[in-house]
């Protein structure tokens, strides 16, 4: 699975993290273009440089939760970071993502799309 990492300063490099919370710092504005990231061992790029990443964190997707503690996690099967318990399956929600007015390289919280039926528990 893809790791990434991204500095917030020089000096101070994060990660690993899922290309999934990736997505959310985008969002949330907590990485913007200028933020240098990198794919597990690549070298150091601003942001704004990696192909398709802007577009990614603007599409709609689909967010998946814990069953147990209700945390967001990776497309099942996987563990949850926060609970430690490993998840078969999980039911996902659809999530529309909308860019705030003025920002080009910042995005907001995932907000739920109001579309019925849900999307069916994966297998």
């Amino acid at each position: 699975m893809t790791k990434w990492f991204y500095r917030i300063d020089a000096r101070k490099e994060v990660g690993p993290v899922p290309s999934s919370q990736l997505l959310e710092l985008i969002r949330n504005g907590d990485i913007d273009g200028e933020t240098e990231v990198r794919k597990d061992d690549s070298p150091w790029v601003p942001a704004r440089l990696v192909n398709g990443l802007w577009k990614a964190a603007g599409t709609p997707g689909v967010a998946f939760n814990c069953p147990f503690c209700s945390s967001v996690i990776e497309r099942p099967p996987t563990k949850c970071e926060a609970c430690g318990r490993a998840v078969a399956k999980a039911v996902g929600q659809l999530v529309q993502h909308t860019r705030p007015k003025g920002k080009a390289e910042s995005w907001t919280k995932s907000q739920p799309i109001q579309a019925k039926p849900k999307a069916p528990p994966l297998q």
